[in-house]
């Protein structure tokens, strides 16, 4: 199987960087020559995005453990992102308040357990703003009263 074959095959499970890529393509000693043309192919014929790739991993990643946008930045950095995309990601989903409702989430699972001053704190080093979990406070409190 050569590197074009592989690296789809890695694509139908997840949306990968170019740096992930590289890495698992190389680590099955494929040469870098036949990596970069494969990936170079996959961008051009559009299989291989990274805005993409920082869509899925922010909407998954608020989904399951919620982080706020610094740390979201970071680990998109981490994977390879290039920085100028991983920032509009981020700034799309923060604009669309895609946060909210995962965090409102998180809050209310975290008020019982810790109560409210210990769902905060732990809110805090997840990276959310105190005016974030404010705001998913409101939408906690909103779904109590109705």
């Amino acid at each position: 199987m050569d590197a074009y074959d592989r690296a789809i095959k890695l694509l139908a499970q997840r949306e990968h960087t170019k740096k992930e890529l590289c890495q698992k393509l190389a680590a099955k000693g494929i040469p870098m020559e036949e990596v970069d043309a494969a990936i170079e192919r996959l961008e051009e014929e559009g299989s291989l995005s990274e805005k993409r790739f920082a869509e899925s991993y922010i909407r998954s990643r608020l989904r399951r453990n919620p982080e706020g946008r610094q740390i979201l930045r970071m680990r998109l950095l981490e994977k390879g992102t290039p920085r100028s995309i991983a920032d509009e990601a981020l700034d799309e989903a923060w604009e669309n308040e895609s946060y909210l409702k995962p965090l409102a989430i998180q809050l209310e699972s975290l008020m019982r357990r810790k109560g409210e001053e210990g769902a905060r704190a732990t809110l805090l080093r997840k990276g959310f703003r105190e005016s974030e979990i404010r705001a998913a406070g409101s939408l906690v409190d909103g779904d109590r009263r109705e």
